[in-house]
């Protein structure tokens, strides 16, 4: 007996320590957890909301036969930048595990744009098409706030390409990247991991590029060499791992376009010159 009454105290405080270890235990894991929720939460909100927050304005309407030249990446919102950030650390987890395959193409759903400054319109409408999604050039046209000088890189509504594709497709939310006049090797590479993230996760989506030709620097296929030109375009695939890009091209068949018969519907270009038409404007991915 007397055995008995010291040995049940020691059992006591043995399974007092345990429970009390294993209590800690699952309280950290359970604040870890919570943690992990909510920074995937701030994740998600920041790539949902960054395309409707206020931005620099940032128009089609610049002065004819301006260089591009020595100008620097249009200003992005704060919250674009951020979400940025969030999605390129998205797209790199997904390429340390994924294989993507040197050659992918999603639907081909080239449009004549209706009007002459209808390539944001047009470019919108193929790409919802791409994802499963009718939604014709007028309607895309008064969603964006398309007028004569064409669609807004950004405006005080936001990202108006980047914000009528997530309001219109669940797939993926799109955020917008700014580039300078002449992309750094960096900003290429980045733009092919883009590319290939976006063209492969979730069985693939389109990105739209926001060109700004100038005479003397790379045109897209069939554009006037001489022209000065601002064109949305619908970027549809890859070749050789993403050194190759393959568009679509509304300028072709647009009835109000004197050049559209020069123009194919489908293109590929590298990747770096695609880049660099880029340059001064950007991408929506």
């Amino acid at each position: 007996m007397l055995a008995a009454r010291f040995r049940s105290p020691v059992i006591a405080v043995a399974l007092g320590v345990g429970t009390i270890g294993a209590l800690v235990t699952t309280i950290t894991s359970a604040q870890a957890a919570h943690h992990v929720a909510a920074m995937d939460a701030a994740r998600a909100k920041a790539l949902s909301t960054a395309a409707n927050q206020a931005a620099p304005l940032v128009t089609d309407a610049i002065v004819p036969a301006k260089s591009k030249h020595g100008l620097a990446a249009p200003k992005m919102s704060p919250a674009m930048l951020l979400a940025n950030r969030v999605k390129q650390a998205q797209a790199d987890e997904y390429l340390r595990h994924a294989r993507p395959p040197a050659t992918r193409y999603v639907a081909a759903t080239q449009q004549a744009q209706v009007r002459n400054y209808w390539c944001g319109p047009a470019t919108v409408s193929e790409m919802l098409a791409q994802v499963g999604v009718v939604l014709n050039q007028n309607a895309t046209a008064r969603q964006l706030g398309t007028n004569p000088s064409g669609t807004d890189w950004s405006n005080k509504r936001g990202y108006p390409v980047a914000k009528v594709l997530n309001a219109n497709q669940d797939k993926t939310k799109y955020v917008a990247v700014a580039l300078p006049w002449s992309p750094t090797q960096a900003q290429i590479t980045r733009y092919e991991k883009d590319l290939l993230t976006d063209l492969n996760r979730r069985n693939g989506v389109p990105l739209a590029g926001n060109a700004y030709e100038v005479p003397g620097g790379p045109h897209l296929v069939g554009h006037p060499a001489g022209q000065q030109i601002m064109h949305w375009f619908d970027i549809r695939g890859y070749a050789k791992s993403g050194a190759v890009t393959a568009y679509e091209d509304s300028v072709h068949g647009a009835p109000s376009i004197a050049w559209g018969s020069s123009v194919p519907a489908y293109s590929t270009l590298p990747s770096s010159t695609i880049v660099y038409i880029l340059g001064a404007r950007g991408y929506v991915w």
